[in-house]
């Protein structure tokens, strides 16, 4: 493969085959009996938390890898032939990336198609060899073309967040894959397509919700998309070589309201499953996303059923918190465990991932609540992970929302176990 591989072989001799269990948090038990109370801090950068495919795909509202890792350490499947995790807001796969890694099996669901399918490339198998050659054949058409660069028509929202002679490249490369036979190469570089759309166009590079940034310096796009493609490479290629082979690994797009409907978990042990849903008061994702699915609309009918094509349109409410949002999220979130409920067998345990927010200064205990809430539907509470972090939360980041380490000290981010 020439120099594509010897760039894969170099960065493999660097590799330390323990990253994903060196970075495990630390963790102080405050409390032991019938409810253990401990404090989980993770002192590490994102770019640490980012190792392997984590990075492929920039995905705003995803919890620290090391927070899957660690509930997979404390609760490994006993027998991992059978066993599964299963995930129920998978977003961009980070707890099926961990499950990979430790050998255990695992099922994704989300309502985002784009999600879905960054989560099937990080967990799955490529032929390096054909990759780089659709991608030099791609570099190849696309030198072909740019110089023929003509102002094309575009619409309102195309020329509000892309110039012309970005729209214009971008469509060669989207022009290009959609051209491809399917394959899990042409996944991969789909993905590494969505992935470069944010930084190309004119919006922020690390804000959440996209807002114009009229001194953004112009980014070349296919520069851009062979970067992005290279730096996938290699965090996959390193991912494989880590990971057994010899684990299942699905991911389904669909309502996590109604997991009792998908036929593929009627004979799975459910062991584990890890819930991180919109945190309240944060954002909600489809506007967060809306330059993605842009771009994204012109694969958006291979992937997903005719009926389906709009679902991440019905995501979660989380923002504002009114009192309206507020009481129609507690009330999914209580329908989607009676679901999880419904198809885990006894002593199977329930981790979910949520945290306190605030509303015009006020205090709302969503970990509390959301405690009621599952204890009612019939599960056990066994354990409070109280988290810290201490990377930031980012220039562009709501810090507002989920700063947990301001003065407020009731407001609080967990990890909570629960067992049927």
């Amino acid at each position: 493969m020439g120099g594509f591989q010897k760039e894969l072989d170099l960065n493999l001799k660097f590799l330390d085959n323990d990253i994903y269990q060196n970075l495990l948090p630390i963790i102080k038990t405050i409390q032991t009996g019938e409810v253990k109370i401990n404090i989980w801090d993770i002192p590490y950068s994102i770019g640490k938390l980012s190792y392997l495919v984590h990075s492929h795909y920039r995905y705003y509202g995803k919890f620290p890898s090391v927070v899957a890792g660690q509930i997979l350490k404390q609760y490994p499947p006993k027998n991992p032939k059978n066993d599964f995790m299963l995930d129920n807001f998978c977003g961009s796969g980070t707890s099926l990336v961990e499950s990979k890694l430790r050998g255990i099996n695992s099922i994704g669901i989300d309502i985002s198609w784009l999600s879905i399918l960054a989560s099937k490339v990080k967990v799955s198998e490529v032929n390096f060899e054909y990759l780089e050659d659709e991608l030099q054949n791609l570099i190849r058409s696309f030198k072909e073309k740019s110089h023929l660069f003509e102002d094309l028509p575009i619409d309102y929202f195309c020329s509000k967040w892309f110039s012309n002679k970005v729209a214009f490249e971008l469509t060669i490369i989207k022009d290009y894959l959609i051209g491809m036979n399917y394959s899990p190469e042409r996944d991969f570089l789909i993905v590494a397509f969505i992935a470069i759309v944010r930084r190309v166009s004119l919006a922020f590079d690390g804000e959440v919700r996209p807002h114009i940034n009229r001194t953004k310096r112009p980014r070349d796009v296919l520069s851009a998309y062979i970067k992005k493609t290279n730096d996938m490479v290699k965090n996959q290629k390193s991912f494989n070589d880590l990971c057994p082979s010899n684990t299942i690994e699905k991911t389904f797009l669909g309502d996590n309201l109604n997991l009792s409907k998908i036929k593929y978990l009627h004979d799975k042990n459910i062991y584990l499953v890890i819930s991180h849903p919109p945190y309240l008061n944060s954002f909600n994702y489809s506007p967060v996303y809306n330059l993605e699915f842009y771009w994204g609309k012109y694969f958006e009918n291979e992937y997903v059923d005719k009926e389906k094509i709009s679902l991440h349109k019905t995501e979660l409410k989380a923002h504002p918190a009114n009192e309206i949002i507020q009481n129609k999220y507690f009330e999914h979130l209580k329908k989607c465990y009676e679901e999880t409920y419904s198809i885990q067998e006894k002593d199977g345990k329930l981790a979910i991932v949520i945290g306190d927010c605030s509303r015009n200064k006020k205090h709302i205990p969503v970990i509390n609540r959301l405690i009621d809430i599952v204890k009612l539907i019939g599960y056990e509470l066994v354990e409070i992970n109280y988290r810290t972090t201490h990377y930031g939360l980012g220039k562009y980041a709501y810090n507002h929302r989920a700063d947990y380490h301001g003065n407020n000290e009731e407001k609080r981010d967990a990890i909570i176990i629960f067992k049927k």
